[in-house]
């Protein structure tokens, strides 16, 4: 076990790096642009949200919740986290034989840097469901570390911290430049990029009053043009897609 314990945490040491950093964006972020938040609201929302994207969207909602409906949020919730639920179609087949608490925790927890330790992993049996269940917690603890020190710091913060919130976009655009290396990514990329153009362009035209909403717009029509484009897709690239 500990063995499995010492493989866990050197394979979560990148997740660590990167979820301390972004982490602590997203705590700044919290405190300085949603009054009334502190430590304690970074630390709720990262022990229970776990999902990056969503809490740095939750910034601006909060930040301008008169803007934002029950409705809509729910809404940009389900489409910015959607992807989780593809990841975890692979990893039905593992999580089946796991007890039903382990199962909650680990898809409780899954996140985009966990799904690619978990999926990418050689164990079997009962050794594949402590290591993802080690590394699920290693990540969760690093995610919320990284909050809470970044909440806390920013409480002392007195300059201007616009452009924090690119920490997210800038780690997308890296992982984006990566996976653009292989063909078969390059035409769901273009088709992301061409939605959030024609949502900008179509909500300037004609609702420049709620442009924050063009995200919704842009993330369903980037997935139904996928889900018409899928055949095609599939027959062309096989597995890749």
């Amino acid at each position: 076990m500990k063995t499995l314990l010492r493989k866990a945490f050197t394979d979560s040491l990148p997740v660590l790096m990167g979820y301390l950093s972004m982490g602590t964006a997203f705590g700044i972020l919290l405190v300085t642009q949603v009054k009334g938040s502190d430590f304690t609201t970074a630390a709720i929302m990262s022990f229970s949200t776990i999902s990056g994207s969503m809490q740095f969207a939750a910034v601006e909602m909060l930040a301008n919740a008169a803007s934002y409906t029950l409705l809509l949020t729910a809404m940009l919730a389900v489409l910015i986290n959607i992807r989780y639920a593809m990841y975890g179609i692979s990893l039905v087949r593992y999580f089946a034989n796991y007890p039903w608490y382990v199962r909650c925790y680990l898809i409780w927890t899954l996140t985009d840097e966990t799904y690619a330790l978990e999926s990418s992993t050689t164990l079997r049996g009962r050794k594949r469901m402590y290591y993802s269940l080690m590394v699920s917690s290693f990540d969760h603890l690093y995610w919320l570390t990284g909050s809470v020190i970044g909440a806390a710091a920013g409480s002392f913060i007195t300059f201007d911290t616009a452009g924090i919130d690119f920490a997210m976009t800038a780690l997308f655009l890296v992982v984006l430049t990566d996976l653009l290396r292989n063909r078969a990514n390059r035409l769901p990329a273009l088709t992301g990029g061409v939605s959030t153009l024609l949502a900008l362009l179509f909500f300037i035209a004609l609702y420049p009053g709620a442009v924050n909403r063009m995200l919704l717009a842009a993330m369903a029509l980037m997935i139904a043009v996928l889900l018409l484009m899928r055949k095609k897709y599939l027959k062309k690239y096989g597995g890749s897609a």
